[in-house]
């Protein structure tokens, strides 16, 4: 599914870019990649309490633990490579690049605190409540960024899809 995305992410993006105009085909592939961005975190936010949910049982399931943590640094990952697709097809000087570059170290300190879990509920706490509100940070962060990019308020793809529809009518 993401490998979907990204591939016609892609072929949007590398159409003939036209940044001054809200719904081009390059608006449309750097907001869809940002809102991809965006459900990844969910998908992150939703890992790091499946290994909060998972270490406060007693004992802790090992092997469930080291699945749900191979299953957040793939989150991880993949937001990362997606966040650096958008800063590819970001023109030089938007207003998105500054976010961007935010959200391009907040991912790295995910990425540390996420390799750094160890199933130990006592040694985890800090790096996992830290991951939460992390994630929680960043989705506002691109949230912002996508007003940036489409110039739509509450950085809610939705509302810019409306935009869209209004002003081909």
């Amino acid at each position: 599914m993401k490998l979907l995305s990204l591939s016609l992410l892609l072929s949007i993006a590398t159409a003939a870019p036209q940044w001054s105009n809200l719904c081009s085909q390059a608006v449309v592939a750097l907001a869809t990649g940002i809102h991809l961005n965006i459900q990844g975190q969910y998908a992150e936010y939703n890992g790091t309490v499946k290994i909060l949910n998972i270490e406060s049982a007693t004992p802790v399931d090992n092997t469930a633990f080291l699945i749900a943590k191979g299953e957040l640094l793939s989150d991880i990952q993949a937001g990362m490579n997606i966040r650096q697709f958008n800063q590819l097809i970001a023109p030089a000087g938007n207003a998105v690049l500054p976010g961007l570059a935010k959200y391009q170290a907040a991912q790295l300190v995910e990425q540390g605190l996420a390799m750094g879990l160890t199933g130990v509920p006592s040694q985890d706490a800090a790096a996992l409540n830290s991951l939460k509100s992390d994630i929680m940070a960043g989705i506002m962060l691109n949230q912002m960024n996508l007003m940036n990019v489409s110039g739509v308020g509450k950085g809610d793809l939705t509302l810019f899809w409306g935009e869209c529809a209004n002003s081909i009518v």
